[in-house]
């Protein structure tokens, strides 16, 4: 055998020995986590079992005091009108609606109703305020679009989020508007005042005065173009038939426009774009497309608050988590007895063999 061989060989081996050595430690760690795993589980288990008593009552406990809730507390209403407005932008909306939120937490409702302009009665029959932004199918397309256009730009995905979170809150101009009651009767009695509220608002309510104000002078002003068009179209009439009797000995035919008269036709087609622009602006003054419900209250017979079953089950829910934590905090105290029962013994052995060296 030559050199070469000799010293091939030995290198093998130990490449197999090393390889060997690799898979089993990796074989050994999975198999430390399965078994510590089956511990984990064997060890719930036996502390369900150990504690099978106290979940059971805290459970059922738990479950009876949500049924007994249920028949406590008051049924909760809800529902939602859909509002659309130019000028309510996001912060404005969200310190509109923050203000009626956090006069329902006063216990005396009479500033509630003062502002809301209703009577103390049906203000303490509110139980809150709440909105949202409504978004379309055309706004979310966009707003998609518009963050594949930022991600070519910036890489933070999260900076990109809030950029585009804030910028579709503040240029907002459709909500809903969510309103709590304890009697579902008093929801139609809100509609009005509610929108009153937003209304009446003064940095709103100025700009619809204005926007009001500008549509009726220019509906005005179109009507005084309609009226001397009119005029123009009959002395244009006039004028035609003066021409026509003039050269009635003449040839048949007419001549709409030459030098001393005008083209009857752009007449009526200016006469036509101002009746439609006049059109257009009745239809925004009746509409109000600036401040406009888009859908009312409903009145629901089925409370929003949750009901007998749900109660009771989400009372047993929190009875059984309750019984959870207790099992958990008394195995982490039986835990910290050990260690220190051990860290005892450990102490009272080193303290044997050091009066044992002594002695």
């Amino acid at each position: 055998m030559s050199e070469v061989d000799k010293n091939q060989k030995p290198n093998n081996s130990s490449d197999e020995i090393d390889l060997r050595e690799l898979f089993s430690a990796i074989g050994n760690f999975f198999s430390n986590i399965f078994f510590n795993f089956i511990l984990f589980i064997v060890g719930i288990k036996n502390a369900i079992l150990k504690n099978i008593k106290l979940i059971f009552i805290l459970g059922l406990v738990g479950g009876i005091l949500g049924i007994v809730a249920h028949f406590v507390t008051p049924d909760v209403f809800k529902s939602s009108i859909l509002l659309r407005s130019t000028y309510l932008s996001g912060r404005l909306m969200e310190s509109s609606i923050n203000k009626l939120d956090s006069l329902t937490e006063e216990d005396n409702r009479e500033q509630l109703a003062k502002t809301l302009k209703i009577d103390t009665a049906l203000a303490n029959n509110i139980v809150s305020f709440g909105y949202e932004p409504f978004v379309s199918e055309a706004e979310i397309i966009e707003l998609e679009l518009f963050k594949e256009q930022l991600r070519s730009e910036i890489e933070d995905e999260a900076i990109i989020n809030r950029f585009v979170e804030r910028l579709s809150m503040d240029n907002k101009s459709t909500y809903r508007i969510f309103v709590e009651v304890y009697d579902n009767t008093a929801i139609n009695e809100l509609e009005e005042p509610l929108l009153d509220y937003f209304r009446n608002n003064p940095f709103v309510q100025k700009r619809l005065e204005i926007q009001e104000t500008n549509l009726k002078l220019e509906s005005q002003n179109i009507s005084e173009e309609l009226a001397e068009l009119d005029s123009l179209k009959e002395i244009l009439f006039k004028n035609f038939r003066m021409v026509g009797e003039r050269d009635r000995d003449g040839s048949n035919n007419v001549i709409l426009a030459d030098e001393q008269t005008t083209n009857p036709i752009s007449v009526f087609n200016e006469s036509r774009r101002a009746y439609e622009k006049k059109l257009e602006i009745e239809r925004e003054l009746y509409l109000t497309p600036q401040f406009e419900l888009i859908d009312g209250f409903t009145v629901y017979s089925q409370p929003a608050s949750p009901g007998l079953i749900k109660l009771g089950f989400y009372g047993g829910l929190i009875g059984l988590g309750m019984a959870a934590i207790i099992i958990i905090i008394s195995l982490f105290l039986h835990y910290l007895d050990k260690i220190e029962q051990k860290t005892r013994e450990a102490k009272d052995g080193l303290k044997r063999r050091v009066e044992a060296r002594k002695s």
